[in-house]
């Protein structure tokens, strides 16, 4: 049975004969039956991208045919990589139909769009009270520094900064050979109570520690600088820890000069304490003697 149909299909843009394939489709779909109508509107761009591609060959068919021709039509549309999109219409069961393939109501870039259920974004009215009294907020200007008052403060931001400078001076100073020396025999006289009696004894275990190749057993956690210091009496020190720095540097810049053993040279002094720092500093001078 013989009925009428309006048929759109759309050709991808890279198809090498668009008029072979296009004469093909409208033949299946037209078996056994007549074409009307048929249009074709040229390479059109998408609403959309379809298959990576931006544009398409469209052709709109008006036809009676059977339903037989219809599935065949459907199932070729479907196997050639080609046919992009299809769409039939009944038309004798399109209400206010008009027959003319210029009026298409089979545009593929309007059908899906209109498919798509409408929303409504209203806002819910909300009334605003524009009558309310607004509080009013009051500045106080801040009080005026006078030039007086301004100079008092430079004086004692003066002031505090000068002993940092010092002490950062201080730091930095250099200091000769002799003097390092004259130091440590210093040291030796005023804390003789405190040290070690000799030193011969921690040089040679510095130079036994290096000739061992036997496994170590595993040390014993180490204490922190400040722990040991509150155990080996660096509280009876006078001196500052960064004037015992300044010599034991000097010192150990002397040790890596004359090639004494490793652990003289590689000692992280800031991880001493002030006792082992002079300790450090007479280890370094008896080496040197030896």
């Amino acid at each position: 049975m013989l009925r009428k149909y309006e048929a759109m299909f759309i050709l991808d843009q890279d198809t090498q004969d668009v008029n072979a394939l296009s004469s093909r489709m409208i033949e299946i779909i037209s078996k056994d039956g007549k074409v009307i109508e048929k249009n074709d509107l040229g390479l059109i761009e998408f609403a959309y991208k379809i298959n990576h591609k931006k544009k398409g060959h469209y052709f709109v068919v008006i036809v009676e045919a059977t339903a037989e021709a219809i599935k065949e039509f459907e199932r070729i549309a479907n196997i050639e990589k080609n046919v992009v999109r299809t769409i039939i219409i009944n038309t004798e069961n399109e209400q206010g139909y008009e027959q003319s393939v210029q009026l298409s109501k089979t545009d593929m870039t309007k059908f899906e769009e209109e498919r798509k259920a409408k929303r409504d974004f209203k806002k819910p009215f909300v009334k605003k009270e524009f009558n309310k009294p607004t509080e009013k907020r009051t500045f106080e200007k801040p009080a005026e520094v006078t030039v007086e008052a301004k100079e008092v403060v430079v004086e004692e931001v003066k002031q505090t900064v000068k002993p940092a400078k010092k002490v950062a001076e201080a730091k930095v100073e250099e200091v000769s050979h002799e003097e390092a020396h004259d130091f440590v025999s210093k040291m030796e006289a005023k804390y003789k109570a405190h040290l070690a009696e000799t030193v011969e004894e921690h040089v040679e275990e510095v130079e036994v520690e290096e000739a061992k190749t036997t496994a170590k057993k595993p040390a014993a956690p180490k204490m922190s600088a400040a722990e040991r210091a509150k155990v080996d009496g660096s509280h009876n020190i006078d001196e500052e820890r960064y004037e015992l720095q300044k010599y034991s540097n000097k010192l150990r810049s002397v040790a890596i000069e004359k090639n004494l053993p490793k652990k003289l040279q590689e000692v992280n002094l800031r991880d001493l304490t002030k006792k082992e720092l002079i300790e450090y500093m007479r280890k370094v001078r008896a080496a040197l003697a030896k």
